[in-house]
């Protein structure tokens, strides 16, 4: 479990297609977070998964482009280990769900959040 403090030396991807959704969450989340890297969609966040080596991640499921089911698959082809969070409305899309670490439902608590968060297993 991680605490408040070890927080800050993690680095999120946080994928999201609503703009005022993301802005809010990235303002959020920077206040937690050493370095939160924002996508707007699967394959957005799939190129800043590879170019920024996140220590996290916190997506949406339904998005234009990629969808946030797509974008998962692609990541744990290689990176099996990498904690995913996911934010969704939609209970039954979360239910398909297998290989992610949390769901959080929309609209997002910040409390719920960061309660997710530190209950992941992450080497700091």
């Amino acid at each position: 479990m991680l605490s408040l403090e070890e927080l800050k030396n993690l680095t999120v991807l946080y994928v999201e297609d609503d703009e005022i959704t993301r802005e809010m969450a990235l303002r959020m989340l920077s206040k937690y977070f050493k370095v939160v890297y924002p996508a707007a969609d699967g394959r957005e966040g799939l190129e800043l998964f590879g170019e920024c080596n996140p220590d996290l991640i916190i997506t949406d499921l339904s998005m234009p482009e990629m969808s946030g089911f797509e974008m998962i698959n692609s990541i744990q082809k290689t990176s099996k280990d990498i904690p995913i969070i996911v934010t969704t409305a939609y209970r039954s899309e979360a239910e398909a769900l297998t290989d992610v670490n949390a769901v959080v439902y929309k609209p997002v608590n910040k409390k719920i959040l960061i309660d997710a968060v530190l209950e992941l297993d992450i080497n700091i």
